[in-house]
């Protein structure tokens, strides 16, 4: 652990050095109240306390189970004052939130593992022999997955992603919103603010793109100031997709 010795405090740039972050990252937590304010030192440097170098662990540590800003934000307030029990009962409710979504993609999964496992099996179970290949034969037939139990090759709002590139997509919709400082939703739309970046910037305009060409009901707003990034994403007449990508239980800003 980094201590201060006979320092006085540490500048931005030096406390990213030590937490390993960038110093953008520092100023970012600083104004959305995730750090204790800088104080100025003579010299009229920002100059951060110790303590800091702790809050910048902390939110580390919470960003790694998959916490929210928002959320780290809330622990943050009560943390200084606030007690063990009811910060563990907060990380409690929502370490049981993202196992209960592990598990169901993990059973998602399982599912598909078997599908490929019968069809594994049925290929392997076969000898065809010298016969050719082509339309109508074994090969073809094999490779059908059972319609009880295959994963659907289209969601109902008519995506032209197949199931993996589905999956996918989903994952990363959700990795952006994860990253959200604040997530609204309203009816057929969802309202998500980010922090601004270069790289961050190019992530969403990509990924808005990408969705655009497979799902063209969808409709995006893009917003984009020194300080932010907001991003409007609307699908009109398919609230199951927003539903998809945005679930609430996992909403930045629920």
């Amino acid at each position: 652990m980094f201590t201060l010795g006979g320092m006085n405090g540490l500048r931005v740039a030096e406390l990213a050095a030590h937490a390993g972050v960038a110093a953008s990252t520092v100023r970012f937590y600083e104004r959305a109240g995730l750090l204790s304010p800088a104080r100025r030192a003579v010299n009229g440097y920002r100059i951060f306390d110790e303590s800091a170098l702790e809050e910048l662990a902390f939110i580390q540590r919470a960003k790694a189970i998959g916490m929210s800003l928002e959320d780290i934000a809330n622990l943050v307030a009560v943390w200084p004052s606030g007690s063990c029990q009811s910060l563990q009962a907060q990380m409690r409710v929502h370490l049981a939130g993202q196992i209960s979504a592990v598990r169901e993609q993990r059973a998602g999964l399982d599912a598909f593992e078997r599908q490929l496992q019968t069809v594994l099996g049925r290929l392997s179970a076969r000898d065809p022999g010298p016969e050719r290949c082509g339309r109508g034969c074994g090969c073809e037939a094999d490779l059908a997955l059972d319609p009880d139990d295959a994963p659907s090759e289209a969601e109902p709002w008519g995506c032209s992603l197949d199931h993996d590139e589905l999956a996918i997509r989903i994952g990363q919709w959700r990795a952006l919103a994860a990253a959200a400082t604040s997530t609204e939703r309203t009816a057929g739309a969802v309202r998500l603010v980010l922090p601004a970046g270069p790289e961050l910037i190019a992530t969403v305009t990509t990924l808005c793109a990408a969705e655009t060409a497979c799902c063209g009901q969808t409709r995006f707003l893009l917003e984009i100031t020194a300080d932010q990034i907001t991003l409007t994403v609307e699908a009109p007449g398919t609230p199951g997709l927003l539903d998809t990508l945005f679930p609430a239980s996992a909403s930045s800003g629920q």
